[in-house]
């Protein structure tokens, strides 16, 4: 599909992985150093097959990832902090693997790089501790606009796609799952969490994402 093509502004990581026309897998890491920079590294998977049966369902309007390196770094010049440490891309038989390697220098542009509309991301300190809370989902996704034939084709081709996110600081660390509220809720029994340590992690099946009501977001503690 052409579309995956175009350069976009990279709005919000997490809207971006709810644009069901590409149909990915991504892996999100947030490593902090003690003065707030840090490096933020993307991993996306993109279906051949799924992407190409989103044009059957007439999304091509939706939009689209950032692809090429050359999209990266258009999209980080508008980002002041944020510059392109390393990008590769790989063909494999089924999905094209994308990787981009962010360095970030504070907060704010770590923000920036979340959500830059900044109304699903913030971040409080304390000194050396601090508080990162995240929005992926505010409410249930809506589907009702996808054939249901499709929704099913996607299901079973998806399988194994998975969404996940993981932060790294400089000592230990907590992660509390949200719904769309932030209110502090038990983690869905599909997901595979680590909730303490100095590497947190939350990871989910993409399709599972479907089935979640209330929103879905992360308080992140260090």
């Amino acid at each position: 599909m052409n579309n995956k093509h175009r350069a976009i502004r990279l709005t919000s990581i997490f809207i971006l992985l709810l644009t069901l026309n590409s149909c990915i897998g991504i892996s999100l890491s947030i490593q902090m150093n003690k003065d707030g920079s840090g490096k933020l590294t993307m991993e996306y998977r993109i279906s051949k097959m799924i992407n190409n049966l989103g044009a059957l369902d007439g999304n091509e309007s939706m939009p689209s990832i950032p692809v090429g390196k050359t999209d990266w770094e258009r999209t980080l010049n508008r980002i002041p902090g944020a510059k392109l440490a390393s990008y590769s891309s790989v063909e494999e038989k089924q999905d094209t693997v994308i990787k981009a390697v962010i360095d970030y220098k504070d907060d704010k542009s770590l923000l920036l790089l979340l959500d830059s509309y900044g109304d699903k991301t913030s971040i409080n300190r304390q000194g050396q501790s601090g508080k990162l809370e995240l929005i992926l989902l505010k409410d249930s996704v809506d589907n009702s606009t996808y054939d249901e034939d499709l929704l099913d084709l996607m299901r079973v081709f998806m399988d194994g796609y998975n969404f996940s996110i993981n932060f790294i600081g400089q000592g230990n660390s907590t992660l509390a799952v949200t719904d769309g509220a932030s209110n502090v809720i038990t983690p869905q029994s599909s997901a595979k969490t680590v909730l303490s340590g100095k590497s947190v992690s939350y990871s989910i099946g993409i399709m599972d994402l479907l089935d979640i009501k209330d929103g879905l977001g992360f308080r992140i503690s260090w």
